[in-house]
């Protein structure tokens, strides 16, 4: 697809995948989407970052299953001083990249096990902001995050503030920014102190890190969302 000279589409996507045939359907499914367009896909890791800049994409497919060069590329891409949202594609989610993916602050998960309908619904929600991570892979993320050391038992909620606590609760339910900023009432730069916060009293790197911690402690509780 030759590169557009505006940016009057939201999402200018970059699809990256390994398999051909996953990659097509991929670019399919975003090219239905109400607001993207797909301005390259490719098999070629080494010509996403370039893609990225030359087609002024800010939302990028990447196949995690690539292993630690598709962790290069996310790594390259998060250094653009343009903000550009990544999400990662796994088969099981058994690949030992997938923590270096958290570490580099992917944006989302995806099980390529998601149904092209499940796919529609998931990508829009992480390129307005929202952290997703598929069902399928939740279990698979807490495991890794349990094998390493600095996750431990010593971690207490009591040591937050009861806003927050509240912050956490939100992250651990998979809301932006934005999302939270709204739910709570308060600014979305209010919004990223306490986060900054809650991650360096807890003793996390990642908010996605955080999210699984608090899951798997119990301390996820139901929100409703705003209408």
């Amino acid at each position: 697809m030759p590169a557009s000279t505006t940016h009057n589409v939201p999402y200018r996507a970059i699809v990256f995948d390994l398999c051909p045939l996953f990659a097509d359907g991929m670019e399919r499914v975003l090219n239905a989407l109400d607001g993207f367009e797909v301005r390259a896909c490719t098999a070629d890791m080494h010509a996403v970052v370039d893609l990225v800049v030359e087609r002024q994409a800010n939302f990028v497919v990447l196949d995690l299953d690539a292993g630690q060069p598709a962790i290069k590329v996310l790594e390259d891409i998060k250094a653009l001083p343009e903000s550009v949202r990544c999400v990662m594609t796994i088969t099981d989610g058994s690949q030992p990249a997938l923590m270096a993916a958290i570490r580099m602050q992917a944006d989302g998960f995806l099980s390529k096990r998601l149904t092209a309908k499940e796919f529609a619904q998931q990508l829009p929600r992480i390129a307005a902001g929202d952290m997703v991570i598929s069902d399928a892979l939740t279990n698979a993320l807490a495991e890794t995050l349990r094998n390493v050391s600095y996750v431990d038992e010593g971690r207490d909620i009591s040591v937050l503030s009861p806003r927050e606590v509240e912050v956490l609760h939100c992250i651990a339910n998979g809301m932006s920014n934005r999302l939270i900023s709204e739910h709570l009432a308060i600014s979305d730069g209010t919004v990223k102190v306490h986060v900054k916060h809650l991650l360096k009293k807890l003793g996390f790197s990642t908010r996605v890190e955080a999210a699984l911690w608090a899951s798997e402690n119990g301390h996820r509780v139901p929100i409703a969302r705003q209408k």
